[in-house]
């Protein structure tokens, strides 16, 4: 019973995490759509990001894992080239930097399933240190960079859900979530 409770909850929290991300960057898309401006946005935060959420998405799909497991990081992916490209066109820049992403799908697409593990974990720490230009650029600005509190908090309760929910599919001891 207990073994059904934790993988209810870990299922429940994988959508719970799709519907937060669904809507975490929303509110900075309709601003810089709004103003037409993407001053402060960083265009390697984007692209890193979008990097790692691609390979996190393939990873899941050639592992057979289910939709719920990944389709958080399929919405954060679509918001992330949502906002590289609305900062490229606003910026009219376009740096060597955004050409990353497309080779994080080729990698994960093309290389054979044993690399996908290290691969999977080359993806979690660019996520992890995606947000660096970003704060750096937001520190030296003294400013937010579009970034919003509400973007912050769902973005911290995203990642720790997501330990949670990792642990419980990834355990080979289910009773262990």
């Amino acid at each position: 019973a207990g073994e059904a409770s934790a993988s209810v909850l870990a299922s429940a929290l994988g959508w719970g995490l799709t519907a937060g991300a669904m809507a975490i960057y929303t509110p900075m898309i309709a601003t810089t759509l709004a103003k037409k401006n993407a001053d402060g946005m960083s265009v390697s935060t984007w692209s890193l990001n979008l990097s790692g959420f691609l390979i996190f998405v393939v990873y899941h799909i050639r592992n057979g894992y289910s939709l719920s497991t990944f389709l958080d990081f399929a919405a954060l992916g679509l918001q992330s080239a949502v906002l590289l490209a609305l900062t490229a066109r606003y910026q009219r820049a376009l740096p060597p930097i955004a050409l990353l992403p497309a080779a994080s799908l080729a990698a994960a697409s093309l290389l054979p399933t044993a690399f996908l593990g290290p691969l999977q974990g080359v993806a979690a720490f660019i996520t992890s240190v995606a947000l660096v230009p970003q704060v750096w650029r937001n520190f030296a600005a003294r400013s937010r960079g579009g970034w919003s509190p509400i973007s912050a908090a769902l973005s911290t309760g995203g990642n720790a859900a997501r330990i949670f929910t990792q642990f419980c599919w990834r355990s080979s001891q289910p009773a262990r979530c």
